[in-house]
């Protein structure tokens, strides 16, 4: 074991029943670890022509040097495969604890492959690896299961993830869910660990993570742990999550989209978390407790934070707090990704409107926004796969088809997977989507275009809008050099701003913090200060250049697997849906969207930044040669 490693990839054959171990030290020198040594492990062992729930796809579990140590946040596992929601990359990352628990157990990657002939369930005992029966357990749910885990294990610590019911029926859109509410979802990992027949993954490890200067290191951790708490936002996250922030955030956002309807005024998040909230849950070495714990008779118990509060109000027009709780913990015992589910709901109620379907397609039930008798039922339906949950389970883009009457034309999605409803449409999030691995990226939506996209819709006129922005424009002229970049109106530096949260965020996945740590919610940590600990804790010098590097390195290996996969420029895309949604106080206007033009010009400007081929998209061989990746351009014959 090495300094910040645990030293070893394991590799586990599900149809041979074996397993065994690599040494991490070749692929940490070019990759340092996390998403980029997943990506380079996922780039060399799956093909084109393998489907995602072949057995020869690859489930791959990854964690970052700096995981398992008191650096605050580190506490991320990226997973990995070839994706039944895009058919080229899956990728998600989940915080919690098996990250840690798959270093002290002596691994830095678990890369799973073959199916088993049978359910079962995988145990980790540091050097004892077991493919053991799960007969008994398939069946549960993801809260049930992790516990049944750890009695025949008898081993009350060990960290367990798991798939639901959706992950057993192969449910494009199943998650992989730990037992504090972490999820690896939207791209469908939870479907490819079910075609694997595994049904959970349970760690153990007592082992510790070496680090050089360990003084040094503490000390520093103690600094920055001092740094976060002085930051504006942490005490509302730790307080209150991202309840109170996600209350403004909601009204702003469908300030630009156009509010759905007046009974969604009432909704307050931050009312709900003060009448239920049961405690605080954070992850491993985390200081900020984001998750929002809840308790709630006849609603049922878990872990949220974020998004889902609006996906499944708001974006429904739906303003029952309560009626959101008890559908987001069925998505958490069944395995199913929320985000999707709301834009599935979503999608089957604006067609019921147009008058495309009628409850003659929906089991009786009429898709009236906002129905409480239409959301409830849904996510049942899908996880099981029964009735109109059938058709759904098996992706929009094959139930659109199955439809037909231009269903397809109200999809909102980006490389096949649905997008979250309430990111406003504007240039820089439509660019980020389109060129974005996985489709659209929660960590990837620049503040500056959204926030002077509002002051636009609130201007009276342009004198007033000038004055609204003037600080915005010189943050962008001080952090990018280009102060027009804020301007909602052009395409002019949209690409810049995508490459400064992609390369945080990059960043952040190589060394597996938790980009809550960093600027995406007002937290201290960069590149700068993730590099000087990987400095200290590896007793080497790891410049921040050297950690921009490698994640530019791992953004051209992304797009080269997508490549390798059959994906051009011509599936940088976004739905038709995305291009006339704004409305803001009920008024068009065009010029703070985008066009299908302007779209291709912010795609020419982006691939001139990566240095990729402005025809086709794919990375050139001058820019992968100078990454050190001359192997993957001869793979991709560039």
């Amino acid at each position: 074991m090495g300094n910040l490693r645990g030293g070893k990839i394991l590799r586990v054959d599900l149809s041979g029943g074996n397993s065994r171990c690599d040494p991490v030290d070749a692929y940490a020198e070019r990759f340092v670890g996390g998403k980029a040594v997943n990506l380079k492990i996922l780039f060399d062992g799956v093909g084109q022509a393998t489907k995602p729930l072949d057995p020869e796809n690859l489930l791959i579990f990854g964690a970052g040097p700096l995981v398992g140590t008191p650096f605050p946040g580190a506490c991320r596992v990226d997973v990995m495969a070839k994706s039944p929601v895009t058919g080229a990359l899956g990728d998600s990352g989940m915080g919690g604890y098996l990250g840690s628990e798959l270093k002290f157990a002596g691994y830095d990657h678990l890369v799973i492959e073959g199916k088993a002939s049978m359910p079962v369930y995988l145990s980790i005992r540091e050097d004892r690896v077991e493919i053991r029966d799960a007969s008994a357990i398939w069946g549960r749910d993801t809260y049930e299961t992790p516990e049944m885990v750890r009695q025949e294990l008898q081993d009350p610590a060990a960290k367990v993830v798991s798939i639901g019911p959706a992950g057993e029926r192969l449910v494009v859109y199943a998650s992989i869910n730990s037992g504090s509410g972490n999820a690896a979802a939207r791209t469908g990992l939870g479907a490819v660990m079910g075609s694997k027949n595994l049904k959970a993954i349970a760690v153990r490890g007592r082992k510790g993570i070496q680090v050089a200067r360990p003084g040094e290191f503490l000390d520093g951790c103690r600094t920055l742990l001092a740094s976060i708490r002085e930051a504006r936002f942490y005490y509302d996250l730790h307080e209150a999550g991202l309840t109170r922030i996600h209350d403004r955030e909601m009204r702003s956002l469908y300030e630009i989209l156009g509010n759905p309807a007046e009974k969604c005024e009432s909704i307050c998040e931050g009312d709900f978390l003060k009448k239920y909230l049961h405690n605080r849950v954070g992850c491993f070495a985390c200081p900020v407790a984001c998750f929002d714990s809840y308790n709630i008779i006849g609603a049922g118990a878990g872990t949220a934070k974020c998004s889902p509060y609006g996906d499944l109000t708001w974006d429904l027009r739906n303003p029952d707090l309560m009626l959101f709780w008890k559908v987001f913990v069925q998505c958490q015992r069944y395995g199913l990704d929320a985000r999707s589910l709301s834009n599935i709901i979503a999608w089957l109620m604006e067609l019921n409107e147009k008058g495309i379907i009628s409850s003659r397609e929906t089991d009786g039930q009429v898709m009236d926004w906002g129905s409480p008798e239409a959301i409830l039922p849904m996510a049942r339906k899908i996880s099981f796969r029964e009735g109109i949950g059938d058709l759904l389970a098996n992706g929009l883009p094959a139930a659109a088809g199955k439809i037909g009457k231009g269903a397809e034309e109200y999809l909102l999605m980006a490389k096949g997977s649905p997008a979250d409803m309430h990111v406003a449409p504007i240039k820089s999030r439509a660019l980020a989507s389109a060129v974005s691995a996985i489709g659209e990226d929660a960590q990837v939506q620049p503040f500056l275009d959204s926030v002077s996209t509002r002051r636009y819709v609130q201007a009276k006129d342009e004198r007033s809008f000038e004055k609204a922005i003037k600080r915005y424009q010189a943050r962008a002229e001080r952090e990018i050099g280009l102060k027009a970049a804020v301007d909602p109106r052009v395409t002019e530096g949209k690409a810049v701003l995508v490459r400064q949260d992609e390369e945080r965020t990059d960043q952040a996945d190589i060394t597996g913090v938790c980009t809550w740590m960093t600027s995406f919610i007002g937290l201290p940590v960069d590149g700068t200060v993730m590099a000087e600990f990987m400095t200290m804790g590896l007793g080497t010098p790891f410049p921040a250049e050297a950690l921009k590097e490698a994640g530019l390195r791992m953004h051209n290996l992304e797009r080269a697997f997508n490549c390798k996969c059959g994906l051009t420029r011509k599936d940088d895309r976004v739905s038709k849906g995305y291009y006339d949604r704004l409305r803001p106080q009920g008024k068009v206007m065009p010029e703070i969207g985008f066009s299908e033009a302007d779209l291709e010009k912010m795609k020419d400007d982006y691939y001139q930044i990566m240095g990729w081929d402005l025809q086709t998209g794919i990375p050139t061989r001058r820019m992968l040669e100078k990454l050190g990746l001359a192997d993957v351009a001869e793979e991709l014959g560039v």
